[in-house]
């Protein structure tokens, strides 16, 4: 077929992008939308991707390492635009940031990305994903892609930081993934449970809205379907990324997710209508990895089933992207010495090392327990201390795991500051021998401080690394028995590690002086532990998902759990003596526990103490519409002997709401402030009635305020707290806690 120029060029679209896409054929045009790793295109084409690079037939790969210089040059060669090289590398590509995120800061947050994109230019990277998903259910492998948060207010502005820092440069494209309700399930990887479209449009989208408003340029698809229809297919999905990331949004499949239309969940006929749907109805730009649409889109426009127009005009917006981050001027970028990767600035990875780092015991600052000082007596122990560098990256850590020679292990990091410190693993992460415990406990013998490193290996989170039971393992809760038992005078100071929420087994709880919750910190995790160890750095991270209170529960209380119809009382004969004050406890009567965390979002302590008082609303009425916004308020002050950074959080009760059953309780967000000992500052909130919108019965006419018909008898609650768990407890004994507010939602006036 002749090679056709169009003259009515769109408005979002360039003049250099739209020149190249009109000198193209069908074929090429199809490759501007083809994404494929050497290896992939081998097993599927069965010849060298290098022969189609050289027709022009590849639009973008993978980060390929030494093979990049040759396929850009390929391309150039033959006059062909270089390819878009795309990675998950929002930690960063040979050096990582930690993951999960439990630092509050947006300031350092945005700083380690601006690394992560800095480190994605000497790397050759010009697209980058940021996950924003979040899985519920502990037993998913995949619950550390998102970032473990649970509220979708947090995950927005943790996406936008990270969007920020990455966008700075210019020189890379965002995309967020992954679109729909991913890891909505209680079962493997890739499955999801039947949400009804208001869950999503409240739990799941908002996640993503911080990274479009910050700039991103579109989205992933998921590889789960929304109300029965596929992502990659879904027209819902495909004019919400356009809505929100604006003209020319980027719509990408996952891995073979067009494909698996057809091959998976069976809603296309045939691998050519599957390219045919994913294009007209899920608006797919980008082919990931099953050359469905080098293949079939050539003869779709052919047989008159897609229009040329439309596909020119998708390959000129690829284009387009390609010209704004500089890949059409630069093609060479990231194709020199390898050793470059490693040698940037890395402050931002160090500094949210350290903010990731959650002190969850003691409480109050005991200065017998924490910092341990220069002159201590250090043992280290347990699996994860020194035996695999990998287990300090996690999973989804792009090319990190081939850099494992610049980790920072816990051992290492210590031994820095405690050069004398005595190590023995204890045990293995599963598996365990007598001589290896007594080893340990003659390693902990005469040790002032024994610190103890526990939790999962790499491998135990992931893409398809659902556990069935997560638990902390056996053989690691009994390590610490026995050196407790052994060493009854040491400071026991326990480290518990994991790409998911596990709860924290009584025989930590029991015998450890402090525990830690960290993420897999990444390539400085040895030295942000020994910062924060030292006191060189005051513990400011925060838990971003509650901690269940046993084995095999769900984390800890969901930002999905809506008020219930039960009464406050018991109802069943005994079940007072069984501590059930409330019907929702029945599930946790065993465990003699009111709610599912043993500790809560926002949850975490310093080396001082802080106390909150003056909690104050500037009015008592806010109007759905027309109306002043009102200001909630609160006094924090450092009580403690040390400097340290405070984190309080705004949460809101719907007391009343005539079309849905509100949630019990839902968080607004968070502010930071750091005071020297004894110093005091009022931290304040403004609330407006758009925060507090919802979607009502009719779904299509979008999320609106629900003043209550007798705001006086059914004031709506604002509670100031330090974290989630303290505002439950208000919940309980309202009338009593002076950190609730009270206001009337009304119409106007």
């Amino acid at each position: 077929m002749a090679k056709k120029s169009y003259s009515v060029r769109p408005a979002h679209i360039g003049a250099r992008a739209w020149g190249l896409a009109a000198g193209m054929s069908l074929r090429q045009l199809a490759g501007q939308l083809t994404s494929i790793d050497p290896g992939r295109y081998l097993q599927l084409a069965g010849e060298d991707i290098a022969l189609a690079v050289a027709r022009g037939e590849i639009g973008g790969t993978g980060l390929v390492g030494g093979r990049l210089r040759e396929l850009q040059e390929i391309a150039v060669a033959n006059g062909h635009p270089p390819l878009l090289v795309k990675d998950d590398g929002r930690r960063g590509f040979h050096r990582v940031a930690p993951f999960p995120l439990y630092c509050f800061d947006m300031g350092v947050v945005r700083r380690a990305h601006a690394e992560a994109a800095a480190d994605a230019g000497v790397a050759g990277v010009t697209l980058v994903r940021v996950t924003c998903d979040y899985s519920f259910a502990q037993n998913q492998g995949r619950t550390q892609e998102g970032g473990l948060i649970a509220c979708p207010r947090f995950m927005s502005e943790v996406t936008r930081a990270s969007a920020e820092g990455l966008l700075g440069t210019g020189r890379i494209a965002v995309v967020l993934k992954h679109m729909g309700p991913y890891q909505y399930t209680a079962g493997p990887d890739y499955t999801a449970l039947p949400i009804e479209r208001v869950e999503f449009l409240e739990t799941v989208l908002p996640r993503y809205d911080g990274g479009w408003e910050a700039g991103a340029q579109g989205a992933m698809m998921s590889f789960v379907a929304l109300n029965g229809v596929p992502a990659h297919a879904d027209p819902f999905l495909r004019d919400i990324v356009k809505a929100k990331a604006g003209p020319g949004a980027i719509i990408e499949s996952d891995y073979d997710g067009i494909y698996e239309l057809y091959g998976g969940f069976g809603y296309a006929a045939s691998p050519k209508e599957a390219a045919l749907r994913a294009f007209v109805e899920g608006g797919v730009h980008i082919d990931l990895c099953s050359l469905l649409f080098l293949r079939f889109l050539p003869e779709l426009v052919a047989e008159g089933r897609i229009e040329e127009a439309a596909l020119r005009v998708r390959a000129a917006e690829m284009l387009e992207i390609k010209d704004r981050v500089g890949v059409l001027d630069h093609p060479f970028a990231g194709t020199g010495p390898g050793r470059a990767l490693v040698e940037g600035p890395a402050e931002g990875y160090r500094a949210l090392a350290r903010a990731s780092v959650v002190l969850l015991r003691p409480k109050a600052p005991d200065p017998a327990v924490l910092p341990i000082p220069a002159e201590a007596r250090v043992c280290v122990l347990g699996p994860l201390a020194d035996q695999d560098p990998e287990d300090w990256i996690g999973a989804y850590s792009s090319h990190a795991n081939q850099h494992l020679e610049l980790v920072r292990t816990p051992l290492a990091g210590i031994r820095g500051r405690w050069p004398g410190a005595g190590y023995a693993r204890g045990c293995d992460y599963e598996a365990g021998a007598e001589e290896e415990l007594a080893a340990a406990e003659a390693a902990a013998a005469g040790a002032t401080h024994v610190v103890l490193f526990l939790g999962e290996r790499h491998k135990w989170s992931g893409e398809s690394a659902a556990l069935a039971d997560p638990r902390l393992p056996e053989v690691q809760r009994r390590l610490v028995e026995q050196v407790r038992r052994a060493s009854p005078a040491a400071k026991l100071v326990v480290f518990v590690t994991a790409g998911r929420a596990l709860h924290i087994p009584a025989e930590v709880e029991e015998n450890a002086d402090a525990i830690f919750w960290t993420a897999h910190l990444g390539t400085f995790a040895g030295e942000a532990i020994a910062d924060v160890l030292a006191g060189a750095s005051d513990p400011t991270a925060r838990l971003s998902h509650g901690l269940p209170i046993a084995d095999g529960i769900t984390s800890g209380l969901d930002t999905r759990q809506a008020r219930g119809d039960r009464p406050p009382v018991p109802v069943v004969a005994g079940s007072a003596e069984r501590r059930q004050r409330h019907h929702w406890c029945a599930y946790y009567l065993g465990l003699g526990a009111r709610w599912p965390s043993a500790y809560w979002f926002g949850e975490g302590y310093s080396y001082t103490s802080f106390a909150l008082s003056d909690w104050a609303l500037d009015g008592r009425r806010l109007a759905a519409e027309g109306g002043r916004p009102l200001t909630a308020s609160v006094r924090v002050t450092n009580t403690g002997a040390r400097a340290g950074t405070e984190t309080v959080h705004l949460y809101y009760q719907d007391m009343v709401c005539e079309e849905r059953v509100p949630r019990l309780i839902e968080r607004l967000g968070h502010r930071q402030v750091t005071l020297a000992p004894g110093e005091s500052a009022t931290v304040a909130f403004t609330v407006t009635a758009e925060m507090l919108a919802k979607y009502g019965r009719d779904v299509a006419a979008g999320p609106r305020v629900w003043p209550d018909r007798d705001p006086a008898e059914n004031p709506d609650r604002l509670f100031l707290v330090q974290h989630e768990g303290q505002a439950l407890e208000a919940i309980e004994r309202f009338g009593e806690a002076s950190c609730v507010l009270a206001f009337e939602l009304v119409a106007g006036g």
